[in-house]
């Protein structure tokens, strides 16, 4: 049997598996459990590529929005069986069907992704705001967690296919108060990007950064926000004799008032050095990706070739070592990574004894995707690194998005 046949086959028990759980999970709402039958039977005959959606976590994004919809049978303006189906991938399914399902008002596809949306605070909150938007509410007019203006929303309803709510809505907002694209990448490549929690909070760091955007450097701006991030928001794992115990941020009151470029450099700075004292003993489990390794022959016949290995780092003591090779706050993630909320790799190219570190990668494992690709301070991938990277994101079906 070959890779492919063997991955079909995988993937295969996955849908089963989840589809049984569905049913378990509906069993004490016969009306809701009626409705998801329906409408897998319909899927599955009219739009067989929706069960394709690769399963994340455990979660297959293609029976959860299965499930969804049927649990709110009550939204329905539209009987299952009109729908015609569509030969679409998933992705485009899953929009096709919910609109023919609840639209009264044509909705914009990105926000489709709500239906399958799982381990995410927002989530029951996404499938609200999809209904009502569909029934016509003005989005700014919802229950939303950042305080959206006209433009906006504008912006927001705008937003491409691909993007997350999250990322749109975040987008939306930095546009808005007139953020160049540079930064909104810049800021888009942040865990924060995703986190839509203490949104008056975050609206004054946009506006300091937009502000001061010809006085900080791009390739900082990732690493102040993740400091701003660590020291109000974050919740610290300490291992103590007691085994590892969560503390509060550090300073949870901090604020931008007040604040200089100079004043957030120097605190930044300061942190980086304090960086891993706390979290040095975390350990946490492999991902289930592969590691890479790829020799490269030197020109001169003499000389050692050049191995490039790709590797996942595990504890906190490893992210300290690539942070300090790197001139970077790698050792902030270690809770994340202990959470399972981040993985970080490290790319580094071994020539006889020598190694150097070349490129720190993060990777959402929930998404899929590498989300963020570092080098020596903070410079962004290029070259050779980042021709590697592509293709072991390719070989491992992750998404790049950096």
């Amino acid at each position: 049997m070959s890779s492919a046949e063997r991955f079909v086959r995988h993937h295969r028990q996955q849908t089963d598996r989840a589809i049984s759980q569905a049913y378990a999970r509906l069993a004490s709402d016969a009306v809701a459990q009626a409705t998801f039958h329906e409408l897998l039977h319909c899927a599955r005959n009219r739009a067989g590529r929706l069960l394709d959606a690769p399963v994340v976590n455990g979660h297959h994004p293609g029976v959860e929005t299965l499930v969804n919809l049927s649990r709110f049978r009550w939204a329905h303006l539209r009987a299952v069986a009109d729908w015609l189906g569509t030969s679409a991938s998933w992705r485009p399914a899953v929009c096709s069907l919910a609109q023919h399902l609840i639209g009264k008002y044509t909705v914009p596809a990105f926000l489709a992704a709500s239906w399958y949306a799982t381990d995410d605070p927002y989530a029951e909150r996404k499938r609200e705001w999809f209904v009502a938007h569909a029934r016509g509410a003005i989005f700014r007019s919802l229950d939303l967690p950042i305080d959206m203006t006209r433009k906006m929303e504008h912006i927001f309803l705008m937003s491409r296919d691909h993007l997350t709510i999250e990322h749109a809505m975040r987008r939306a907002e930095l546009l808005a108060l007139g953020a160049a694209n540079e930064l909104v990448r810049a800021v888009l490549a942040t865990r924060s990007a995703a986190d839509l929690g203490n949104g008056s909070f975050w609206r004054m760091v946009w506006m300091f950064l937009i502000a001061n955007a010809q006085a900080i450097d791009l390739a900082q701006v990732g690493p102040m926000i993740d400091f701003v991030q660590a020291i109000r928001h974050d919740r610290v794992a300490v291992e103590t004799r007691d085994g590892i115990v969560l503390r509060d941020p550090p300073q949870p009151s901090f604020s931008m008032k007040g604040r200089t470029v100079q004043s957030m450099l120097r605190l930044m700075r300061d942190w980086h050095r304090s960086l891993g004292l706390a979290n040095g003993g975390l350990i946490w489990a492999p991902s289930p990706l592969q590691p890479m390794m790829n020799e490269e022959p030197s020109q001169d016949p003499s000389a050692p070739s050049s191995v490039w290995q790709l590797m996942e780092l595990t504890n906190g003591a490893q992210l300290r070592t690539e942070g300090m090779a790197l001139h970077h706050c790698v050792a902030s993630y270690a809770d994340q990574c202990w959470r399972g909320a981040s993985r970080i790799w490290s790319l580094r190219v071994h020539r006889g004894e020598k190694v150097r570190h070349v490129l720190t990668i993060e990777v959402d494992i929930k998404r899929r995707a590498v989300v963020q690709a570092r080098g020596w301070g903070n410079r962004v991938a290029s070259g050779k690194p980042l021709r590697l990277l592509q293709d072991w994101t390719a070989r491992e079906r992750l998404r790049l998005a950096i």
